[in-house]
């Protein structure tokens, strides 16, 4: 029996990925290790790969697809392609899509895998659910952590309980598999260090929505958030098993790291409180120690070391960023981008959103992290509900706050009800938004503004392919950052460069020139 794992994350409703293209998540990576660990014949790769050539599908007895809710386009295209080819034969489709079970019957798989994938995917081939290619429906009415398609209706299973940190650790994700992605040697590859998030607080919207649309019983975290409901509480994995894992990828190639989770600063608090689940956000503080630990094991991979390849972390809560928590970050991280969510200058829509952190800390936040090195990104999110004429001002004067306090990037993203949120009973609703919000611009203006503070700096880059419009080679930041044009001929695809920034092309591209070749990621 071979099985077929298909990265659709981002894709949207046409296959394709059209921002963060350079980003390879963990999801897909950690299923493909629980069938490679089963002794199960797999193979990974993606939705353009997929759609651009279905017939690859006729080697396969099982598909099993990864995807976000507003990728349910082109799950729908991918299982449409498969039933051509593969009829009948299984389709298992898990991440975050499936907090919302109905989504089976709109694109026509089988089985959806809710919450924490590993122990159910285990399940679901040892039990004998899936063999030979075959589903057994009847076997999945003892499962946790399923939903199906029977007769005409959708079963959904209880979700299975959290995974104890000693549980999660015996899986490991498939490092072997990273090649099925292009430009695996030039993407950020994410390595899961923390696992859901330690907000367990509870939004307070009673006064935000109506009363038929606030959730039927309490849910906590952030009310826009589904990490806590799809991943439950924060636990951090062994500085071993992390190494281990970013060890054997930078020997596949892979040369841009991210160690990812929803708070990289959870890492180790939940030690701090073991045997009891870590579910404040703000005590204890962050476990500097474990951090210090993690990111020492790893400088000490020679390729990171020799600065071949990078290490990065992406989100942090404003309010664990201490003094302390930004001097270690920078010790180990300098020159490297990490975000902080700030969603909006509004401090009463804070709380009643369930943010742990304050406008203050958030600015804080940003001061600390540029004074030790680091590059501060910014989330902030437009057309919450709640969101006002003031709320809008208050939002743009923190945005150029931020940008005062040394903000490198100000990401604003429009809000999207998610199931499975405290907001989630919004989903399907037609939320009015301009389409040329005030903030979506204000951040665009700035990005363009502190792209231009860049001008002069000096970074490393890898060369990733000739833009088929502009006709200049196209390169990725080992550290992160913006795309970076360069005119230089005689490039090639793998080429690792020393560049000096030159101009700003857009607010998302900078243009640079080759100070000298350094060597190849391939």
């Amino acid at each position: 029996m071979d099985v077929l794992v298909v990265d659709a994350l981002a894709r949207g409703s046409y296959g394709r990925r059209i921002v963060t293209v350079d980003a390879i998540g963990a999801g897909p990576r950690t299923v493909a290790g629980v069938l490679e660990q089963l002794g199960i014949g797999v193979e990974l790769t993606t939705a353009e790969t997929v759609l651009d050539k279905p017939s690859m599908l006729e080697d396969y007895d099982v598909l099993m697809i990864s995807a976000m809710s507003v990728d349910e386009g082109s799950v729908a295209r991918i299982v449409k392609a498969w039933r051509r080819r593969r009829g009948r034969r299984p389709v298992v489709v898990g991440g975050p899509i499936s907090s919302d079970p109905w989504f089976l019957a709109r694109v026509g798989a089988d089985v959806g895998v809710h919450g924490e994938a590993e122990p159910v995917v285990e399940k679901l081939f040892t039990e004998g659910a899936i063999d030979s290619g075959v589903l057994y429906k009847e076997k999945l009415r003892s499962l946790c952590g399923v939903a199906y398609r029977e007769e005409g209706r959708v079963v959904v299973n209880k979700r299975c309980p959290v995974m104890p940190r000693r549980v999660w650790e015996k899986y490991f994700p498939s490092t072997r598999l990273i090649r099925g992605y292009p430009f695996y040697w030039a993407a950020r590859v994410y390595v899961e260090v923390v696992r859901g998030c330690s907000n367990y607080t509870i939004p307070r919207l009673e006064g935000l929505l109506p009363e038929e649309l606030l959730p039927a019983r309490p849910v906590p975290g952030c009310a826009y958030c589904s990490v806590v409901s799809l991943w439950g509480y924060a636990r951090s994995r062994s500085i071993e098993l992390v190494y281990r894992e970013v060890k054997e990828l930078i020997n596949q190639g892979v040369r841009r790291i991210v160690l990812s989770g929803p708070d990289f600063l959870d890492y180790g608090r939940d030690w701090l409180v073991e045997p009891g689940p870590l579910v404040d956000p703000r005590r204890p503080g962050p476990n500097l120690e474990a951090v210090q630990s993690l990111l020492s094991r790893l400088s000490s991979i020679p390729e990171i070391s020799s600065g071949e390849a990078a290490i990065m972390v992406e989100n942090v809560k404003p309010n664990l960023v201490t003094e302390e928590a930004a001097r270690t970050l920078g010790r180990y991280l300098k020159g490297t981008p990490v975000h902080v969510g700030a969603e909006t200058g509004d401090q009463r829509l804070l709380e009643v959103l369930g943010r742990p952190a304050t406008v203050r800390e958030t600015i804080e936040a940003v001061r600390r992290l540029r004074r030790h090195g680091l590059r501060p990104y910014v989330y902030i999110m437009y057309c919450l509900p709640g969101e006002t004429g003031r709320v809008v001002e208050k939002t743009l004067r923190l945005m150029e706050a931020l940008y005062r306090a040394g903000a490198e990037k100000i990401t604003a993203y429009r809000f999207t009800p998610l199931p499975g949120s405290a907001l989630g009973k919004l989903a399907g609703r037609k939320l009015d938004c301009l389409p040329n919000h005030p903030v979506k611009l204000k951040a665009a203006e700035i990005n363009k503004r502190a792209k231009k503070r860049m001008i002069g700096w000096k970074l490393r880059a890898i060369v990733v392919a000739r833009h088929p419009r502009l006709h200049r080679w196209v390169a990725y930041p080992l550290h992160h950052g913006p795309v970076v044009l360069l005119e230089e001929e005689g490039l090639e695809p793998g080429d690792i460069v020393d560049v000096r920034i030159t101009g700003v092309y857009s607010d998302r591209i900078i243009e640079g020139s080759m100070l000298n070749m350094v060597g190849r990621a391939v």
